[in-house]
C-alpha cells in the first residue's frame, strides 16, 4: 500500500487510461474482451509487456501498481 491523495490517485488512473472519459471508443473493449485479451497474451507464459498491452495499460511498466 503507498500512501497517497485522492489528487494523485486521479491523476495516476488518467495516466493509466482508467478513467472512461480518456479512452477512446477505439480503444475501450469490454470486460470479457479483456480478459481473452489477457488470456491468450499470457498463454506462452509470463510477460509484462504482452500482459500490459492486453489489459489495456498504458502507464510505463517501471511504474508501481496502486494494487
Amino acid at each position: 500500500m503507498i500512501a497517497s491523495t485522492q489528487t494523485a490517485n486521479l491523476r495516476y488512473a488518467v495516466a493509466c487510461g482508467r478513467t472512461g472519459t480518456i479512452r477512446s471508443p477505439d480503444q475501450h473493449i469490454n470486460r470479457y474482451a479483456r480478459s481473452i485479451a489477457v488470456r491468450e497474451a499470457l498463454a506462452g507464459g509470463w510477460n509484462p509487456e504482452a500482459y500490459a498491452r492486453a489489459r489495456g495499460n498504458t502507464a510505463p511498466l517501471d511504474t508501481p501498481p496502486l494494487f
